[in-house]
């Protein structure tokens, strides 16, 4: 009867320390599925995003475009012609050669 007693205790503690385990041994393990599905849901975020937004190197590449294209800008403004520039010249120009048909007739 004492041996069995103690069979009884042994078998007990036993089976209360391989509860504990297990349950600590869940817990870790239902962390660590979260944590990879967390993971895993930031990777897909990434790419997400990645789609969204510019990297440096494109930035850099896009500034360098806009930079060129401000300096074609700025010679087409130094070496064209205005507008108003043109059409006073115009005038000038058809004038002159309404007076030079005038002469022409009358002379």
């Amino acid at each position: 009867m004492q041996q069995d007693l103690i069979f009884y205790i042994i078998t007990t503690v036993f089976s209360v320390i391989l509860g504990i385990i297990g349950f600590f041994l869940k817990r870790t393990m239902d962390r660590l599925d979260r944590s990879e599905n967390n993971v895993q849901e930031l990777k897909d975020m990434q790419y997400s995003l990645s789609d969204k937004y510019a990297t440096k190197a494109e930035v850099a590449e896009i500034k360098a475009a806009m930079q060129k294209l401000s300096d074609n800008v700025d010679y087409i403004k130094e070496h064209t012609t205005k507008n108003e520039d043109f059409i006073r010249v115009m005038t000038r120009l058809e004038s002159k050669i309404d007076s030079y048909y005038q002469q022409k007739n009358q002379g």
